[in-house]
Parts: C-alpha cells; sequence; structure tokens
C-alpha cells in the first residue's frame, strides 16, 4: 500500500486507516461504487456477462464435441476439447481483468465461470460417476438412503463413516426430490462450487477493498491444478472447500470492527459460525484442519503484529479470528474423539507418512525421483509439458514480487500477512510432486494454498496498476490474460493424468477409462443376483464398480501375512490362496482378462502396497486369470466378455 515511507516504523498508521485510504484510490479508479450515494435503487448492469455467458456456452459444445472425437472421432477434432476450455476461461478472464466491468458484472462473470468449469467436468462423465471417490461416495449416499443411517461402513472409502456430511445431505435431496443419486450428487455439487466462487470472490473484496481484485483474484484460483476436475467430483472435499471460504468470510465479519457497531450484524455473524464451524468438522477431516490452521495463524499473526498491546476495539483478543478458530477446534476435537478419530488417523495418517517418508527417502538418496508427466510409460506430449512447466513461472513470481512488495510497504495487516504465509507453501507443494507417495499430498493442498496466490497476484495487478504504468489498457488486459491463460491450461496438465481428461478406449488401472460397460453390467448382475455385502477379490476397477453400483464389499490388504492380491497374481492356484479366500470369507473372485493387455497407469492392479506395485516391467500372466477354471469348489456363476465371476461358496465348506 502506499503512504507507508521505507523509514516509517511498522504500525506508523493504523490497518483501518490505510485501508480506507486505499478504498477510496480504488473508487477514484471506477474500480467499486461508493457505498451510500444515493437511496434511490439502482439497476442491475450486467454488462457484457450475458454476452461471455454465450461464449462460454459455446465453448462447452467445443469441449462436448472434443470428447466425442476422443471417443471414437478423428484424433485431429480432440483438439476442440482444449479449443473449448480457452473459449470458456479467456474471455472472462480478459473482462475481469479490465478495469471497466462494474461490481454486479464482475460477480456475475465469476459465477459464470465456476458454473462453465463445471460443466466441463460433467461433460467429462455426463451419464454416471466414474472416479473412485465418487464411486465410493454414491455407495456412502446409497446406504444412507437404504438404511436411513449415516454411519454405514464402506468398503471402498473408508472416511465416509467418519463424515458423513456430504452423503446425509445429498441422500436427503435425492429422497425430497425423487431425483437420482447421480442428479442429486451433481446439483449439490454445482451449488457448492458456485457458492464457493462467490464467497471467494466477497472475502478477497473485503480483504483487498476492491471488486476488480477480488475477480481477478477468482480467474488466478481456477488455476488451481485441483479445480478443474478434483474440486468438482462429488466428494467431500467440493463440499467442504465451499464451507471453509463461507467461514472465512464470516470470519472476516467479525473481526472487522465497523461490523461490530451493529449489534444485529454481530449477532447473525456469530450465528453463521456457530452453524458452518460444525457443518464442515463433519464434512472433511483435511478441510477443516486447514480452517483452523489459518484462523490460528491468522490470530498469531495478529499478535505478533500488535507487539502484545491492546486492540483498539473492545473485546480484546477474542475480537478477531480467535473466536472462529476455538469454536473450529472445539467442535474438530469433540467430533474427532467421538466419531471420526479413527478413519481420520487411518485415512491422513497414510497420506502424511507416506509423504514424509518418500520426500525423506528422496532427500537421502535412498530413492530417485518421479519421473514428471509420465504414467506406466504413457508420456506427455512436449507441448503439454511446456504448458506445465511454463504455468509455474507467473505463480512463482507473482509470490516473490508480492511478498516483497508487502515488506516494502512495512505490511502490518494480520490477515494480509497470513494469506501471504499461505501463498509461500506453493513451492513446497511443487516439490511434493518429486515422489509417486507425497503428490497425492501436492494435489490435495493446491485448493487451500491458491487462495494466498489469487491474493497476491490480485494485489499486484490492481495496487500496481500495470495496465495504466506500463502498458496500455486494452494491450496490458490481452498479456495478463494470456499468462493466466497459459496458467490455467498448464494447472489442468499438472492435476490431471493425461489419460483421464478425456474420455477414450478402455486402458487398465486408468480410474475414469477403466470404467465400462462390461465392468457396469457385472455391477448391475451382483445388485440384482448375489446377496448384498458379500465379499469379493477384484482389481481395483472392478472392485470400485461392484462395492457401488454392486453392493458388493471388496476386500484388500493382507491375511496371516499373505497378501490378499496374491489370489489374483499367483499362477496356480496353491494352499496359500486357498488360506486368504478361508480367511477373509471371500465368496467371490472377480477376474477381468483386460488386465492382462498393458501395466496399469496408476502403477498397481489392485492396491497401492501390493507385491510389484509401482515396479512391474510385464502385465499380469493370462494363466494367473485362467487358473480358477480348474479349481475344485469354484464355479462360474458370470461371464460377459472379458469379465467373469467366481463363486468359491463350495470351497469355502471345505477345509483350508
Amino acid at each position: 500500500m502506499r503512504g507507508i515511507g521505507a523509514g516509517e516504523p511498522i504500525n506508523a498508521r493504523s490497518v483501518a486507516d490505510r485501508r480506507a485510504a486505499q478504498q477510496e484510490r480504488l473508487r477514484r479508479r471506477a474500480d467499486i461504487p461508493e457505498q451510500g450515494r444515493s437511496g434511490a435503487r439502482r439497476r442491475l448492469r450486467l454488462g457484457a456477462a450475458p454476452l461471455l455467458a454465450l461464449t462460454a456456452a459455446l465453448g462447452l459444445l467445443l469441449v462436448a464435441a472434443g470428447n466425442n472425437a476422443a471417443l471414437d472421432g478423428p484424433a485431429g477434432l480432440r483438439a476442440l476439447f482444449w479449443i473449448g476450455l480457452v473459449l470458456i476461461y479467456a474471455p472472462i478472464a480478459l473482462r475481469l481483468v479490465s478495469s471497466s466491468p462494474g461490481r454486479e458484472e464482475r460477480i456475475a462473470l465469476a459465477l459464470t465461470l465456476a458454473a462453465s468449469l463445471f460443466l466441463v467436468k460433467v461433460l467429462r462423465s455426463p451419464t454416471g460417476f466414474t472416479r473412485f471417490d465418487e464411486l465410493g461416495w454414491w455407495r456412502a449416499t446409497h446406504d444412507a438412503v437404504r438404511s436411513g443411517g449415516a454411519f454405514s461402513q464402506n468398503p471402498i472409502v473408508i472416511s465416509t463413516s467418519g463424515f458423513p456430511g456430504l452423503s446425509t445431505v445429498t441422500a436427503g435431496l435425492s429422497e425430497l426430490s425423487g431425483l437420482s443419486i447421480f442428479q442429486a450428487g451433481l446439483i449439490l455439487i454445482g451449488i457448492a462450487r458456485v457458492t464457493l466462487t462467490l464467497a471467494l470472490f466477497l472475502f478477497l473484496e473485503r480483504t483487498i477493498g476492491s471488486a476488480r481484485a477480488a475477480g481477478i483474484g477468482v480467474v488466478v484460483y481456477a488455476c488451481n491444478p485441483s479445480f478443474l476436475y478434483f474440486d468438482a467430483q462429488f466428494g467431500y472435499e467440493s463440499l467442504a472447500l465451499m464451507l471453509a471460504i463461507a467461514l472465512l468470510l464470516a470470519t472476516l465479519r467479525w473481526s472487522d470492527r465497523s461490523e461490530r457497531r451493529q449489534p444485529e450484524t454481530l449477532a447473525g455473524t456469530v450465528g453463521v459460525l456457530i452453524v458452518l464451524a460444525p457443518m464442515l468438522v463433519i464434512t472433511h477431516h483435511m478441510t477443516t484442519l486447514a480452517a483452523l490452521a489459518f484462523c490460528g495463524l491468522w490470530t498469531l499473526a495478529m499478535l505478533a503484529l500488535n507487539g502484545g498491546r491492546r486492540l483498539d476495539y473492545s473485546g480484546q483478543w477474542l475480537a478477531g479470528p480467535g473466536v472462529p478458530a476455538v469454536l473450529i477446534g472445539v467442535a474438530a476435537l469433540l467430533w474427532f474423539a467421538l466419531v471420526a478419530g479413527g478413519v481420520t488417523i487411518e485415512e491422513l495418517g497414510g497420506v502424511f507418512s507416506g509423504a514424509f517418508h518418500s520426500v525423506a527417502d528422496l532427500i537421502t538418496g535412498s530413492s530417485g525421483s518421479k519421473q514428471l508427466f509420465s504414467g506406466s510409460g504413457q508420456g506427455e506430449p512436449l507441448v503439454a509439458r511446456t504448458l506445465a512447466l511454463a504455468s509455474i513461472v507467473p505463480l512463482l513470481t507473482v509470490i516473490a514480487l508480492g511478498v516483497l512488495k508487502m515488506w516494502q510497504d512495512r505490511e502490518d495487516d494480520p490477515l494480509r500477512a497470513t494469506l501471504a504465509g499461505v501463498a509461500v507453501l506453493y513451492p513446497v507443494t511443487l516439490g511434493l510432486r518429486l515422489t509417486q507417495a507425497s503428490s497425492e499430498a501436492s494435489q490435495r493442498a493446491s485448493e487451500f494454498v491458491f487462495i494466498g496466490v489469487a491474493f497476491l497476484a490480485a494485489t499486484l495487478i490492481v495496487e500496481w496498476d500495470w495496465t495504466r504504468r506500463h502498458l496500455r489498457r486494452l494491450a496490458g488486459s490481452l498479456a495478463i490474460t494470456a499468462v493466466a491463460t497459459v496458467t490455467f491450461l498448464g494447472g489442468f496438465i499438472v492435476g490431471e493424468l493425461q489419460a483421464t481428461r478425456q474420455p477414450g478406449p478402455y486402458m487398465v488401472g486408468a480410474e475414469d477409462r477403466s470404467i465400462t460397460s462390461e465392468g457396469v453390467a457385472a455391477a448391475r448382475f451382483t445388485s440384482a443376483q448375489l446377496a448384498p455385502g458379500s465379499r469379493i477379490l477384484a482389481d481395483r476397477t472392478n472392485a470400485t464398480l461392484l462395492g457401488s453400483y454392486g453392493e458388493l464389499d471388496p476386500v484388500f490388504g493382507r491375511y496371516g501375512g499373505i497378501s490378499v492380491p496374491r489370489v489374483l497374481f499367483s499362477e496356480r492356484f496353491d494352499r496359500a490362496d486357498r488360506r486368504v479366500i478361508h480367511g477373509q470369507s471371500l465368496a467371490y473372485v472377480v477376474v477381468d482378462r483386460r488386465l492382462t493387455r498393458e501395466l496399469p497407469l496408476i502403477g498397481y492392479y489392485v492396491e497401492s502396497d501390493e507385491e510389484g506395485a509401482f515396479e512391474r516391467r510385464q502385465p499380469i500372466a493370462i494363466a494367473s486369470l485362467r487358473k480358477f477354471e480348474a479349481v475344485p469348489g469354484v464355479s462360474k456363476v458370470y461371464s460377459n466378455g472379458p469379465i467373469s465371476i467366481y463363486d468359491t461358496s463350495a470351497l469355502l465348506r471345505r477345509p483350508p
């Protein structure tokens, strides 16, 4: 911020005075309207938003055409998908970067961008859920509808029993509306995505004091590698992010002393905090911990930057983010202690420990780094690799320049300092992508870190005002938009496997690309003909389908020191296989002969700690899958193309 000289001491001017001066400068730039100018009702001014909504719709048509071409059309037409993405993102980004639109138009454009990019994810699989987490949450929601309870055990995604927020709301919406779980889930996550964007816009607007900065922040946040697909899937993190940003917005209102002078507003803010904190806690563990950490760091920054002095408004330290931090902390402690502690430790413990050990092994030289832009021999084209690497440079530049500017300005606003601190974590998340085990942690951290990155980028563009000082307005806006578009496309490439960005022919162990009509048909058969909850052994894809749509219970792990997937991998059925089937009470074994075609894209067939995971050089042998034909006590009960289901009930009646 201007007005603080390099030689002035920290805290020479109050945060409130500096923010008021900043907002006055921005009003003079026609960035935001002056409040309370007239009591007359103002007409809603959407400006170019309707036209850009049509442009986004055209982009969605191109995305759909590109997806169809990826399935069975000419290879050259697949590029329509990428052209569609640019047509959705770039025009809206250009308008939001510009200084021309009013506040209403900026909000409409931000919401249009959010809705359009969500529909890109819907067009990826428009008839049903296909992702691992989505199918796991379908199973949790289905169980909630069927049993009327919210805490049933889930053999696919274990954490659903500890965090039933998503499944409970979706089940209620499905039952009340008569919609399918798929339809209800799409509506819920679509609403969450739009609400998240609106809350982020309002949060950045209040923090920076500029509607233009808020719009730019939304444009930058959409470059987050998880934004396009991962955080738009039917999963608990997609819902929790909306709750977390709404909670931060309420915390900002609570911490604003001007709001505290109005008892009605204060009471409403307290009510919102009391509702949102428990809702967040019962929805997602990682987002809860991130929100708690943010409010805690914000409180510590407030204490440090005020030098331990009394604040200049009533309420002392609790008048800041301390109250929301306490609310989140108490709710999380109670929930984790009484309900979700076990599943939280089991899931997050594995993620964090795997990331820690993989990074430690990389540092000590015990293991090499992961080969970037490849999966099971599937390398990225040069253009994709160039975009991915090019997308990182602007973000690192923004962080460096933003932190430098805040230091030069002697920034003493605790919230702004906290957001800058969050942005600085971005290079750390890049480092985590160098190992296989820590890549997931990096992916899940990006949606939190990019809140800080979006803040710094928006602050730099608005405060330094490059488009007026160094370039013509249009040229400057075009340049910034071009960089943002490259960052957006590159972020998508970084966050999503090449094979799963668009539909295509079947691939082994390739998440969405492994879901085919044969697998869905097998799931329909088991749902109609086999006892629900029967224990099965299958590869990851078929286990996910049969464990969700098929209503069976996949089994993983080890028994008596023997790996359960060994039953599929061994070329001859032996005593160890018999022991596993008896010990785990496996009622059915599912065989998919397509597994012999190629190595699994994700590095494993059944689970990540199976023998040979990430190290195989040859696909599974066909003899391993044919051996069940000759095993006494094993009978085939289903066959459709490459998929067969074997009944082991007679084998279970014999001694192991």
